[in-house]
């Protein structure tokens, strides 16, 4: 008898957690389609809020969510969704969103480097957080293994060519895991004000160590109430919370 209630309890919470999760989802839906319809009609302030809404909010919603703000006129907003967006992104979203970010900049009255060097970093970064940390450790590993080999054996066509290939495969996968380190370790974050201040302490008393613009990019290293400890151009300091959107 016991065993029976158990297996119930065991069936009827199972399947209460299908029914949450499928609620989930069609709200999620039912939102991502109303924000897309309020979009349409220029009501960007409703749509961003209907985008906010959704509980999993993949490279499309972030993206949409950027393009609100945007609209809106609030460029140091869309910038941070549009650079959340890249998490994970094909090389043609990241091009469309590099583009994006570059027309945001310059409404900011900043840029941002375009060069062909800074895209495949960009690409790479992209690429990485689809490769587990583990398999980047292993092919990091395999390539040191390979370039081993290649240079202890003399006889070997094209050994020029299978070095330099095997040297920007490693600095690929060094990249891979510098990213991989950042993401576990430090959290970046944007000014999405005109204008803050960094402070030597956590309150406007101490002393003032540098001025911060829009859509300046800061490490941050520790939160309190109310205030961030960053780290921006050498130097470490405090910034108030509200002037700053976590990437």
């Amino acid at each position: 008898m016991d065993r029976t209630i158990r297996k119930n309890s065991i069936i009827s919470f199972c399947m209460s957690c299908i029914i949450v999760c499928a609620a989930f989802a069609g709200n999620d839906e039912e939102y991502f389609l109303r924000g897309n319809k309020q979009y349409n009609q220029k009501d960007y302030e409703g749509a961003l809020h209907s985008y906010s809404m959704i509980n999993q909010k993949g490279r499309a919603v972030l993206y949409n969510m950027g393009n609100c703000a945007f609209k809106k006129a609030d460029y140091a907003l869309a910038l941070v969704y549009w650079s959340r967006a890249e998490v994970g992104a094909t090389s043609q979203e990241y091009s469309l969103i590099t583009y994006n970010k570059q027309l945001a900049l310059k409404k900011i009255g900043k840029s941002e480097d375009s060069s062909f060097l800074h895209n495949i970093v960009g690409m790479i970064d992209s690429i990485s957080f689809f490769i587990s940390l583990l398999i980047l450790q292993l092919l990091f590993l395999l390539c040191w293994y390979l370039f081993i080999g290649v240079m202890r054996t003399e006889k070997i066509v094209a050994r020029k060519t299978i070095v330099t290939c095997l040297c920007l495969i490693t600095v690929c996968i060094s990249r891979g895991l510098v990213v991989h380190y950042k993401k576990q370790n430090i959290h970046e974050a944007l000014v999405i004000k005109k204008d803050a201040t960094l402070f030597s302490g956590p309150d406007k008393g101490f002393q003032s160590l540098s001025s911060l613009t829009c859509a300046d990019c800061v490490a941050v290293k520790e939160k309190r109430e109310g205030w961030y400890k960053v780290a921006y151009a050498g130097m470490i300091g405090w910034v108030e919370a509200d002037v700053l959107q976590i990437i």
